[in-house]
């Protein structure tokens, strides 16, 4: 019903979820481009491409940073907020299409043939 509508974006992934981090709104779609909005207001703070691969996974939050997996195994994490950084690109040489899993320090990756318990030592 539009007289509930707030805001609309134009911008619907297929699979990755958009993910809610304090008053922000991130979406991922398929090919890899992110949109930030305000969650209130729908202000676009950025649009930005991530890696320029097939996403599927749903971005996870952890820390102050957010974490986008391709389908290729890269990994790109971003720091959560209105501006685009990005801290890091890691790649593992797998297909993955399920979201990673953060916890106890770790990060868990399932690929079509291996697990991945991933840890900053």
């Amino acid at each position: 019903n539009p007289k509930y509508r707030l805001w609309q974006a134009h911008i619907s992934p297929m699979r990755p979820s958009a993910l809610l981090v304090n008053s922000l709104v991130y979406i991922c779609d398929e090919a890899g481009v992110l949109l930030c909005l305000d969650a209130k207001t729908g202000k676009k703070h950025y649009r930005r491409a991530l890696h320029r691969h097939t996403h599927f996974a749903s971005p996870v939050y952890a820390d102050g940073n957010i974490y986008f997996t391709a389908r290729d195994g890269t990994t790109t994490v971003i720091t959560s907020g209105p501006e685009f950084t990005v801290l890091s690109t890691n790649s593992l040489d797998e297909t993955i299409c399920a979201s990673p899993v953060i916890s106890k320090g770790r990060i868990y990756l399932r690929s079509f043939e291996a697990l991945y318990a991933i840890e900053r030592f």
